[in-house]
């Protein structure tokens, strides 16, 4: 019943190599004596084992035990500080009952006390000291122990008992080791502080809950594993854990049958060393792992230099689901104050949920709730992961009430959702992201998500302030239905999905502020209010479909925009800095700008690279300076717009840091209205590429009622395509000032370059045209080309000019390097047309005029079936190595007209004429069908190495020559000239009539004929034939007169069967025979 050990009394069981074994017990067992288990050398090897056991066990501070390990047994222990000596040992108190046999007398389970300093002075001496109760252990004072000793706790838990660690349990030496083990059977408390040591180890279990919750301070420091049960989980309150050694402190549970799991932190948690904290819910079914949660009620989180703080649950169980039908914890975790993580440099904190799956249907249900604000000092990282995996289902996400995330020192908080989620973020309030100094992420991200839906949903206003910051969704749309703030020295991302081909969009439904830099990426981003960059800042957009903006974009900063896949929308676009938007349009998603856009300094570049793309653009154009292009393989002007320079109304003159140009790079310009282009200091349309390009619409191409492209006051007009093709479909004008005195060079013209030039509509200029081709010109013979104040100059290869090319008062140059040129109407001051490799042919009824002063006319070649003319000056026209053909050519002085190695001819209906000076046709050979006349001056023809046939010549003079071939005059013709003709060839036909003051006609190698109804009359003079190597013949219907001078015929044979008179006549012949008249009167 009773068993005393008393004071000063020994067991000795030591041997001289192992210590024995000694076993004291009892219903009642007193132990104030000396128990000796000791062996040979060190106990803790050669050590025996002791056991002290009883429903009730007393150890009084006297005793001494020296053993390798030490068993105490009793129901309850309750470790104590030394008291008075014990009184209550009689035994009615220590035995119950009245010892009959009906009603023994029984131990007192309740009379179980140990001191502190006597478990102290056991691990001194003990290896192992094992403390067991059936019901409950209760340790209310500090416990010191030596290094290498093992302090084992033991509760069955029974009567709903367990382990309450009121005071300390601690190594005497931290840079040795405890080895402490506590079981309960039910649950365990820890309210001291536990110190195992560098070399010590802690191993914790509980079949329900483990809480470290005192109202002070405490502090759990050692190496090991502390495991819960299965009930709800852990339980911390002001708590140090300090997790040394290579693995640290690992809080887990060992569940069996309960999934729901739930933990409570209050007050402030502070870590060093690696600690984790990781809860698992077992295979059960997911009715069993649902409705647990976390409450994180801390007001701050401190982390020591190189420290490691992990806490994870996992509720996935067997991975089964059902419909939630009510609000439940899903074993999620709630942040409900304002919290301060202050993570050292280099430390890292992680939280890691994966969830169970849990389809939420129209509950507002969350794995992780945020109700307090977070700040992260310090230089380390928080990290906080949710990962929501299911290929089945859509599941709950994370709920941020929050109205602040700061971060600061270097510091990074990251926020992570993957899997299957209804909504990865929903943002209920205003948030301000501070990141300054340090880094912010929030995302939604890739995983097993076949039925993810959104990730992020902020309800409200977002500000970026500060820092580093990335928010958004990787694989899933972004929804902010507030606005978006980004301040000064932020640098923040948007993300919009992007990963794969998802078209998920970033959709902002209020205005975008930036004034730090700002970088959106993602497939698709559409802003819904203004989007406004401040001065100094960036925005870099990356998309792979479509940036649209609904309001007002006004870049005061530096902004890029570039589209991968697709295009862009904008409403009215401001620019003060540098704004550039690359874009690769396609069918579904567009590139266009509804509105006006105003650049009042810096580039502007708006740029699509896909091929066969289109840029819309539907508003005004206004510049003051700097550079605006405009690059699309096709341009859709879709109303009537103006692009100028000058903007809310202000003066568009130039100065040294005032200029604006204007390019347009494109294969089709494409207009539903007029284009005004206005004021540019340089303003050109060219193909983008090296491609062809063309200017207006098929359906207008000739159409009176096209549309028109105007150059206005622009300094410097061009189209150009460089070695392809420009085709103008729409009319193409410049407007301005047209005063030639004007200085600032405004209005110098259009200028057109290009392989192939196609004009099928009017081109008007207010000053010069230019046009250069380097293979052909072409233009419709409704189009006309003007210069109204200065000139026209086209330069090509080859030329089919059906239309017009006019210049009031400038010139008009036509040169064509090629085989062929073909010219319609064309006047000008001036007019220089030049083939000189190459035929020149000019159509019926077509005009060459020179208003002012001179054509000339250069060619290898020419056929000129229209009319040459220059009323105020004269006309040069030259064919250089071939035929020419002339029908009317009119000046007012000289007319000069040369087949310099051909046949020139005239046709029959046509005049060459001079009006004032001469007129000189020379050629090769000739057939002059037509009438030539020069009144008031000389006519000369003259064929230098063949025949010449010649019809109507009037003139004051006429000299018709055929140095080396045969003159003849075309029957009925006149060749008449008031004071006198001469004619001269080898041999000669005269078929129609020659008048003049004085005639001479010679034949100088040849015979000279005088055909039938032939007429030779010297009005004044003499008339001369001469034939003095050949025969002269007059047929019998000619007749040859010299009413006031004399009649000389010279020739080697003369056959005058005609009629021939003189005042005087000579007749010098070998041989003369006819059947004529010849008199002198």
């Amino acid at each position: 019943k009773k068993t005393t050990l008393e004071k000063g009394s020994t067991i000795n069981v030591s041997g001289k190599e192992k210590g024995g074994r000694a076993i004291v017990w009892g219903d009642i067992a007193l132990i104030d004596g000396n128990i000796n288990a000791q062996g040979s050398g060190d106990i803790a090897k050669t050590g025996g084992f002791v056991e002290t056991s009883g429903h009730y066990l007393s150890i009084d501070s006297n005793a001494i035990v020296k053993t390798k390990e030490w068993l105490l047994d009793p129901d309850n222990v309750t470790i104590e500080a030394p008291s008075a000596p014990r009184t209550d040992d009689n035994i009615d108190s220590e035995f119950l009952g009245d010892g009959t046999e009906n009603n023994p007398k029984v131990n007192n389970q309740d009379k179980t006390i140990l001191t502190n300093t006597t478990i102290s002075n056991f691990l001194k001496n003990a290896q192992v000291v094992n403390i067991t109760a059936k019901n409950k252990i209760t340790v209310n004072s500090t416990i010191n122990a030596k290094s290498g000793s093992h302090l084992i706790l033991w509760s069955e838990g029974n009567q709903n008992g367990g382990i309450e660690i009121k005071k300390d349990i601690l190594i005497e030496n931290e840079e040795e080791g405890l080895n402490l083990t506590a079981y309960s059977g039910g649950w365990l408390d820890v309210k001291g502080n536990i110190s195992v040591g560098k070399l010590g180890n802690i191993n914790l279990t509980a079949k329900q809950d483990i809480g470290f919750d005192s109202e002070s301070s405490q502090t759990i420091t050692g190496q090991g594993v502390i495991t819960s049960g299965d009930k709800n989980g852990f339980r911390f309150k002001n708590v140090s854990l300090n997790g040394v050694g290579a693995t640290g402190l690992l809080f887990t549970s060992n569940r069996r049958n309960e999934g729901n799991i739930s933990n409570k932190f209050d007050g402030t948690l502070n870590i060093s060393g690696k600690v984790n904290i990781s809860m698992k819910s077992p295979w059960v079914s997911s009715a069993k792992r649902y409705n647990g949660r976390t409450y994180w009620n801390l007001t701050s989180l401190n982390v020591s230099p190189g420290s490691k703080f992990n806490f994870t649950i996992d509720s996935r169980g067997n991975g089964g689901g059902f419909r939630l039908q009510r609000q439940a914890g899903l074993n999620g975790i709630t942040f409900n104050k304002n919290t301060t993580f202050n993570i050292a440099k280099g430390s890292t904190v992680n939280f890691d949920i994966k969830t169970s799956i849990l389809p939420p249907g129209n509950l507002k249900t969350n794995y992780a709730l945020f109700n307090g604000n977070v700040s992260v000092i310090g230089g380390g990282r928080v990290d906080f992961n949710v990962d929501a995996s299911s290929s089945s289902f859509e599941t709950s996400g994370v709920i941020i009430k929050s109205s602040n995330f700061n971060v600061s020192q270097g510091s990074s908080l990251n926020f992570n959702t993957q899997g299957s989620t209804k909504t990865a973020f929903l943002i209920e309030n205003d948030l301000t992201l501070n990141a300054t100094g340090g880094n912010i992420t929030l995302r939604q991200i890739e995983g097993t998500d076949s039925f993810v839906k959104k990730g992020i949903v902020a309800n409200k206003n977002i500000t970026f302030e500060g820092g580093n910051i990335t928010f958004g969704s990787q694989k899933a749309t972004t929804e902010i239905k507030g606005d978006v703030i980004v301040k000064r020295d932020t640098n923040a991302i948007l993300r919009g999905a992007y990963y794969g081909d998802s078209r998920k969009a970033l959709n902002i439904t209020g205005n975008v502020t930036n004034e730090g830099n700002l970088t959106t990426d993602g497939s698709i981003i559409n802003i819904g209010g203004n989007l406004t960059v401040a001065e100094a800042a960036k925005l870099q957009a990356i998309t792979n479909y479509t940036f649209n903006v609904s309001g007002l974009f006004d870049n005061k900063g530096n902004s890029n925009i570039s589209i991968a896949k697709g295009g862009a929308q904008f409403k009215d676009i401001n620019n003060t800095s540098s704004l550039n938007i690359t874009t690769n349009s396609d069918t579904t998603y567009r590139t266009i700008i509804k509105g006006n856009i105003s650049n009042k300094s810096g580039d502007l570049n708006i740029i699509d690279r896909k091929s066969d793309a289109e840029i819309q653009i539907g508003g005004n154009i206004s510049q003051k300076e700097g550079n605006l292009t405009i690059s699309s393989d096709r341009i859709d002007i879709t109303k009537q717009i103006t692009i100028k320079k000058g903007v809310n109304g202000e003066d568009s003159t130039s100065s040294e840091t005032n200029n604006a140009n204007l390019t347009i790079k494109t294969k089709e310009l494409k207009l539903t209205g007029d284009l005004d282009i206005s004021g540019f200091d340089k303003a050109e349309i060219v193909a983008k590429n090296g491609s062809d390009l063309t200017i207006g619409n098929g359906r207008d191409s000739g159409s009176a009622n096209a549309k028109k492209v105007t150059f206005n006051n622009v300094k410097d007009s061009k189209i150009s395509a460089n070695d392809h093709n420009v085709t103008l479909n729409s009319k193409v004008e410049t407007s301005g000032d047209s005063s030639a005195e004007s200085s600032d060079g405004r209005n110098a013209g259009l200028t057109i370059n290009a392989k192939n030039v196609e004009v099928n509509n009017n081109i008007t200029s207010n000053k010069t045209v230019n046009i250069t081709a380097s293979e052909n010109v072409t233009t419709k013979a409704e189009a006309t080309i003007n210069a109204t104040n200065g000139n026209v100059k086209v330069t090509t290869k080859t030329g089919d000019i059906k239309g017009g090319i006019e210049s009031s008062s400038g010139s008009v140059t036509i040169a064509a390097t090629g085989d062929t040129l073909a010219v319609g109407n064309i006047s000008g001051s001036t007019v220089t047309v030049t083939a000189n490799k190459g035929k020149l042919t000019t159509t019926e009824g077509s005009t060459i005029n020179a208003t002012a002063n001179s054509v000339d006319i250069s060619v290898k070649e020419g056929d000129l079936q229209g009319t040459v003319e220059a009323k105020q000056n004269s006309v040069n026209i030259v064919a250089k190595e071939s035929d020419l053909t002339v029908s009317n050519v009119t000046a007012k002085n000289n007319v000069a007209v040369k087949a310099e190695q051909g046949t020139l001819t005239t046709t029959s209906s046509g005049t060459i004429k001079s009006e004032e000076r001469k007129v000189e046709l020379t050629a090769r050979s000739g057939s002059i069908s037509g009438n030539v006349v020069a009144e008031k001056d000389s006519v000369a023809v003259t064929a230098n190495a063949g025949d010449l046939s010649v019809a109507n010549v009037t003139g004051k003079t006429a000299t018709l020559t055929a140095e080396s071939g045969k003159l003849t005059t075309q029957a009925g013709s006149t060749v008449r000239a008031t004071n006198g003709v001469t004619a001269s060839s080898q041999s000669g036909d005269i078929g129609g009539t020659i008048s003049g003051k004085t005639v001479s006609v010679t034949a100088t190698t040849d015979s000279l004929t005088v055909k039938g109804s032939a007429k030779i009359n010297a009005t004044e003079g003499a008339a001369t034939l001469t034939a003095t190597k050949g025969t002269l013949t007059t047929a019998a219907d000619s007749s040859i007169s010299a009413a006031s001078g004399i009649l000389t015929i010279n020739a080697k044979d003369a056959k005058l069967d005609g009629a021939a008179s003189g005042n005087h006549t000579v007749v010098n012949a070998t041989n003369a025979s006819g059947s004529g008249r010849v008199i002198a009167t």
